[in-house]
């Protein structure tokens, strides 16, 4: 199984370590993949579309602060 988001496909990308001296040394920047259940599915999830998936509970949860609030 390929470390990838299982939402939006995002996977390693690949670059550069650049020391002092300008060698340049090939590197991965992997994605910070974590586990979740979406729909009752666990499913490896990158941390921005977990962020999303969570999104109408925060707003919810912020908008009922507010109201308490006034």
């Amino acid at each position: 199984m390929a470390r990838a988001c299982a939402i939006c496909g995002k996977q390693a990308a690949y670059g550069s370590n650049v020391s002092h001296s300008k060698v340049h040394t090939h590197r991965r920047f992997d994605v910070n993949l974590q586990s979740a259940l979406v729909d009752g599915q666990k499913l490896l999830v990158c941390t921005r579309c977990r962020r999303t998936l969570t999104k109408p509970a925060r707003m919810a949860e912020k908008r009922a602060k507010k109201a308490r609030a006034r």
